[in-house]
């Protein structure tokens, strides 16, 4: 159960933080909710400081429809490797949504061209009239078998308290 794990502590919230800034892809997992039909889709992210994932998409992409439908999802970053103990990554689970908030929308943007500064010469226009969509993670697992084989510690993340 998701309320008997440990929280995120803070020293692994900057490692997991320096990690995911180093990768650029996500592998996003998403099941339709009428055909039951699993997706993973290979996505360039950016992730804020609350492990927010931030990617673009088409509105009529089966993840996306997916999500429209469920908004349940996954993610897995890692990196890439062919040893073994070279397996290192991240998985994520949460809500995922289209970002709505023109504030949010504005400040995802902003991280996401900081990290792909081709966005600002090649694509600006098509990512701003993109949909900008979100993971909010609740639950995340980091695998580190450089440590041992099958090293994982599972962790849950909750959402900042927002001021009333």
């Amino acid at each position: 159960m998701l309320s008997e794990l440990p929280l995120l502590p803070d020293d692994l919230r900057a490692a997991l933080t320096e990690f995911m800034a180093g990768q650029s892809t996500l592998v996003l997992a998403t099941t339709g909710e009428q055909d039951g039909r699993p997706q993973a889709t290979p996505l360039f992210f950016a992730a804020d400081e609350e492990f927010n994932l931030y990617w673009v998409s088409s509105p009529d992409s089966r993840h996306s429809t997916n999500i429209a439908d469920w908004d349940v999802a996954e993610a897995a970053i890692f990196v890439q490797t062919w040893d073994w103990t070279g397996i290192k990554g991240v998985q994520l689970a949460g809500n995922a949504e289209a970002v709505a908030d023109d504030e949010e929308r504005a400040r995802a943007l902003s991280i996401y061209k900081a990290k792909f500064p081709f966005v600002n010469d090649r694509f600006e226009d098509v990512i701003e009239d993109s949909i900008l969509y979100v993971l909010r993670p609740s639950w995340v697992r980091w695998l580190d078998n450089e440590r041992h084989f099958g090293y994982r510690q599972e962790f849950r993340i909750e959402p900042p308290e927002r001021p009333s």
